[in-house]
């Protein structure tokens, strides 16, 4: 495998990205509550409370997990693109979509919901997808509430099929992080589209929840009653949507990039979407993290060479006896 190092000062970037003092909000973003700080008094507490009241644990784990996994929005103002707002009425939700150029006269991209780091940095992105001829069209919820009826991933995936649906055919999706997930997720109900970027993709739900649970120090016990929660909420077990399980139907061609030091969700879930994507390719990075993908200006000159139909980063060959993943 290639392993391509990427740092920030190696190339001048495609565009400029707004500094915090030009990004003012515009009206409909969302802004969830930011995580509970997991310091080691808050473990404790949390642990104390898992052992003493393991249902009330569980309830208040599953809330604070929606809180984390909640998106901040669309990319905010971006400087020199002009931009269209609108609010679109679906059973029981708004969504706010924004569009910058003509989805309907141009070839588009499809940009679900980002985290508040990432919703920043793709500003450049959208700069730069517009300079090359493209609509760039992105949305979030009006009004997110925090009982939310299923999952982030789930209802993201369920949007992203409604914008699809009345903005045609994408030339290609891009998600970064859970809404990597969800764009795979998007992609196997129906989701229309010539081409996908995945950024630091999250794989394996099963996996991400034990994530959390280790990092709050809630405990074995409280995390399995999550699950349950979680899976009841849904209506399905975790396990069907596994990357092995959905990814092997999705037949465009897709780009995967994570960061090798990725420390918020390992490599090896970015190389099993490689795997079982049947049309995938993974572009490795070094010392670029978790969001840092989305500032570097060469990857971001690659996924837009992507876009334009060059091949980009490494075919990775499944074997049998690796069939999920490693750790």
């Amino acid at each position: 495998m290639l392993l391509s190092r990427h740092a920030t000062h190696a190339a001048e970037p495609l565009t400029d990205v707004p500094s915090p003092s030009d990004a003012a909000p515009r009206g409909g973003d969302t802004e969830p509550r930011p995580p509970t700080p997991f310091n080691p008094w808050t473990r404790a507490v949390q642990c104390l409370i898992g052992l003493l009241a393991p249902r009330h644990a569980a309830r208040r784990g599953l809330l604070q997990l929606d809180d984390e996994t909640g998106f901040a929005g669309c990319p905010r103002y971006v400087e020199g693109c002009p931009e269209r707002r609108e609010t679109l009425a679906l059973r029981g939700r708004c969504l706010q979509v924004v569009s910058w150029g003509d989805p309907h006269r141009q070839p588009y991209v499809l940009l679900p919901p980002l985290d508040a780091t990432g919703r920043e940095a793709m500003a450049g992105w959208v700069r730069a997808l517009t300079a090359h001829g493209y609509a760039v069209v992105a949305f979030a919820r009006e009004g997110r509430t925090v009982a939310m009826q299923t999952s982030t991933l789930l209802e993201t995936a369920g949007d992203m099929l409604e914008v699809g649906r009345r903005c045609g055919e994408a030339a290609a999706v891009i998600g970064h992080s859970l809404g990597a997930m969800s764009v795979v997720l998007a992609l196997h109900q129906g989701l229309r589209a010539k081409r996908a970027i995945l950024v630091s993709a999250q794989a394996d739900p099963r996996a991400a929840l034990q994530r959390f649970v280790d990092r709050s120090g809630m405990g074995q016990r409280v995390g399995a009653r999550i699950l349950a929660l979680l899976e009841s909420r849904i209506g399905q077990g975790l396990d069907a949507l596994q990357a092995h399980r959905i990814a092997p139907a999705i037949g465009i061609p897709v780009l995967v990039v994570h960061d090798l030091l990725d420390d918020e969700v390992p490599w090896d879930e970015g190389e099993r979407f490689a795997r079982h994507l049947t049309a995938a390719r993974l572009l490795t990075t070094l010392d670029l993290g978790h969001h840092g993908v989305l500032n570097d200006p060469t990857v971001l000159r690659d996924c837009v060479r992507f876009l334009e139909g060059e091949a980009i980063g490494d075919k990775v060959v499944s074997s049998p006896n690796l069939p999920y993943g490693f750790s």
